[in-house]
């Protein structure tokens, strides 16, 4: 039977008065003032009769008062803590506050290959072989240390290591540390391991060593990716170690990664950390390459050659770049006092860096000229083959008989003669520039405005720092290359127009490029221009400092070419650090060079003379001789002849 009780006023209540409902408790069983029901049974003995609407609105109250308890008991759960469930308030007589009900919390279970990892491989339980290496001892497991070829081989096949329960496991590659060996055992144990970028070339040679597959496909993947950031430090601290890597390993994707990274940002980032680790072969084929993208002039390469000389001589250098360009000048006028410093003892070993240098394009500009002389760095005497060539071109191009190349020339004519060239566009806006230097008398004005890349050949429009040609028609062969770069460094943007062939009026404007109208900035940009025809461009050789450095760099093949003409014994490594198998003096005057060298010891030993001339074709009669000996030096490209004296013939 349920109970009811309405506002004193009784039969004068209206439909708005609040009307208040319990249960009986001995209907209910227990006592609760909760415990309500949404619909109401009024009996019929009394007068007093409610409306429907009060009932209803009784009753949705009730229900509204309902859900926002759930919604309150879901959001006290959410904040309880990560999903855990906890019991709904509670005002009943004789039961604890669910407050001071505490439940368990269930422990945490490491994953199985965390929890092989920390028990079998760190604390070395349940071990069944010892390894030893690099002074450091490893508690592991057969069955876990299989999965290495390596091992595998080692525990399978008939080697005295199958039956031995340590070993100690000899590391020939200096590359590798404890901690990329430790890195390298610890992945045969769990699914990944986390590599520095910094670490990852230690841990690719003992991956390697171990031949590890999987650990190998993953460095090689974080060396990918790491070099494409250029604006990070680890990137510029590690690219030229990842190269050398590339070299030892034989990895030509990441060699060719690395390459292509510093061809593109030598120039743009020169980085001093990243000039004391780039080698002296590494330098010398980043400047003689024709992709290298150059900014401002082949001058600016001798300026970058400056620095880097100096930095290696000086790995432990620190300051800032205003500081380097100072002490990079009293260096060279301080250590050059007797000689220039390519000549000196200590310079020659760079001489096959400034052998890339395109010189024909550097002294014609007398800014440039004039600081050759300052610097003292090679003996302007060395460059007179090329002002002679530079002097043929200027005169063929004033009488003319060059009107520039016909056509398109093999790329390798093309990477030997062509002016290297560059601008950065900081900003988007309208650029016109020209680069320094005698230009054979056209003057080339590049334009930037509207997303459009022009060139012009000025004759009559502007004014002109030199003389001009008035010629109607000039050739220009080009290849226009630009880049951009996100705020990471990543490369957003590369395209190049290739080889182009421009026949080119007085005044007349050629569009170069066309640019999408999303392009961000700064743009890099980086020309070759071609203004003469191939057969009065390609420059001489030169010798620098001269044919005796090339000879003392080059001595093992001068023996070896002529052991195979005259029966000279071998010289091996051992034999000579304690005898003089192989002794060499030269006397060089010139062009000519005379070499006396002795072979053997005191009591067996054989002297033999030889003559070199460095010219392109010797004369018939010397070519035809039986006697002479032919040496084609290859580091130079100069054709020796060595002829044979008369005093002691073998």
């Amino acid at each position: 039977m349920r109970e009811f009780s309405v506002s004193p006023r009784g039969r004068n209540a209206n439909a708005g008065d609040e009307v208040q409902t319990r249960e009986s408790p001995a209907k209910c069983g227990r006592v609760d003032s909760a415990c309500t029901s949404t619909r109401i049974d009024i009996p019929t003995g009394m007068g007093n009769k409610l409306s429907s609407a009060v009932a209803d609105k009784f009753s949705n109250k009730k229900t509204e008062d309902k859900r926002g308890e759930k919604r309150k008991r879901r959001d006290s759960d959410r904040e309880d803590g990560e999903g855990r469930e906890t019991p709904p308030p509670s005002s009943s007589k004789g039961l604890a506050p669910h407050s001071d009900i505490h439940t368990p919390k269930r422990k945490k279970l490491l994953s199985t290959t965390k929890y092989i990892y920390q028990t079998l491989f760190l604390d070395g339980e349940n071990s069944d072989i010892k390894i030893y290496a690099l002074g450091q001892e490893w508690k592991l497991h057969k069955v876990y240390l299989s999965q290495s070829p390596f091992f595998a081989c080692m525990f399978n096949g008939s080697w005295r290591e199958a039956l031995q329960t340590e070993i100690d496991l000899d590391i020939p590659d200096p590359a590798i540390d404890i901690k990329s060996l430790r890195t390298a055992f610890g992945s045969l144990y769990r699914d990944y391991v986390f590599i520095k970028p910094i670490d990852v070339v230690g841990v690719f040679a003992a991956a390697n060593l171990l031949q590890l597959e999987g650990l190998i496909q993953q460095c090689l993947t974080m060396m990918s990716n790491s070099i494409r950031l250029v604006n990070s430090n680890f990137n510029l601290n590690t690219v030229c170690s990842y190269y050398d890597a590339s070299l030892r390993y034989d990895i030509d994707s990441v060699k060719m990664e690395c390459y292509n990274w510093l061809l593109t940002n030598l120039l743009i980032v020169p980085d001093v950390e990243l000039l004391k680790q780039i080698s002296i072969p590494l330098m010398k084929n980043l400047v003689s390459a024709s992709e290298l993208f150059v900014m401002q002039v082949e001058m600016d390469i001798y300026s970058l050659l400056k620095k880097w000389m100096f930095l290696q001589m000086k790995k432990s250098w620190t300051g800032s770049d205003k500081d380097l360009l100072e002490d990079v000048e009293t260096y060279y006028k301080t250590a050059t006092s007797e000689c220039v410093f390519l000549e000196s003892s200590e310079g020659r070993q760079f001489i096959p860096a400034f052998q890339g240098l395109r010189w024909q394009h550097i002294v014609t500009d007398l800014t440039s000229l004039k600081v050759l002389e300052k610097d003292k760095i090679i003996k302007i005497d060395r460059l007179n083959p090329l002002f002679q060539h530079v002097w043929r071109r200027m005169l063929n191009v004033e009488h003319g008989a060059d009107h520039g190349p016909s056509e398109v020339p093999e790329s390798v004519e093309f990477s030997k003669t062509s002016l290297r060239c560059g601008r950065i566009l900081k900003t988007e806006g309208e650029y016109c520039w020209r680069w320094v230097g005698y230009q054979y008398g056209i003057d080339v004005l590049l334009t930037y405005v509207n997303k459009l890349i022009t060139m012009k050949r000025n004759t009559l429009s502007q004014a002109s720092p030199g003389s001009v040609s008035m010629k109607p028609n000039r050739n220009i062969v080009y290849r226009l290359r630009i880049m951009n770069r996100d705020k990471k460094g990543k490369i957003t943007l590369l395209r190049t127009t290739g080889m182009k062939l421009e026949v080119l009026k007085k005044d007349e404007e050629v569009l170069l490029m066309t640019l999408d109208s999303q392009v961000s900035f700064p743009l890099y940009l980086s020309m070759d221009l071609m203004l003469l025809s191939p057969e009065t461009s390609m420059p001489p050789l030169l010798t620098i400092p001269d044919l005796l450095s090339t000879i003392n760099t080059d001595v093992s093949d001068l023996k070896t070419e002529s052991s195979t003409q005259t029966d000279m014994p071998e010289m091996n490594d051992t034999a000579s650090q304690t005898d003089p198998l192989f002794s060499l003096v030269t006397n060089v005057s010139g062009g000519e060079a005379d070499i006396s060298y002795q072979l053997g010891t005191d009591s067996r030993s054989q002297n033999q003379s030889f003559k070199i001339t460095s010219v392109a074709d010797p004369p018939q009669s010397e070519r035809s001789s039986k006697s002479d000996l032919e040496l084609i030096h290859r580091s130079a490209d100069l054709s020796m002849t060595l002829q044979q004296g008369t005093e002691d013939k073998t």
